[in-house]
């Protein structure tokens, strides 16, 4: 893959890992405003609210815990693709220093070139 399809991929991946956490936060809150809604029906002896605020505590802590595996599973994704990322650009720049490592040699060897032409010119035959 490319470097730059890499870069899109990973910001697609952060991008959801980003709302996956907004959302399990979102759903905390619902958690607890529905821990103290049912809190306040036990107080109240309202036993059919309770019901109604177990089934939707147990919901949406279900719908949580799928939320935290999505989370996990796009983070480990993310750092698959930064990894890749990193190798990518640890061959380019290995890649880069070869090629100036190689012109560099070209010009030595020029260099050598130009040196054996000039002594050949300058001895009488």
């Amino acid at each position: 893959m490319d470097h730059g399809h890499l870069l899109e991929k990973e910001t697609e991946a952060r991008l959801k890992f980003e709302k996956a956490c907004q959302q399990i936060a979102l759903l905390d809150q619902k958690i607890k405003d529905l821990e103290f809604r049912y809190k306040r029906a036990v107080k109240r002896k309202k036993n059919s609210f309770r019901y109604n605020l177990r089934l939707r505590l147990s919901v949406v802590t279900g719908v949580k815990m799928m939320y935290h595996h999505y989370a996990s599973t796009k983070a480990e994704e993310l750092t698959k693709i930064r990894r890749q990322i990193n190798n990518s650009i640890q061959r380019a720049e290995s890649s880069r220093e070869a090629m100036r490592s190689l012109r560099e040699r070209e010009r030595e060897v020029t260099r050598a070139i130009a040196a054996a032409a000039a002594s050949l010119n300058s001895e009488p035959c």
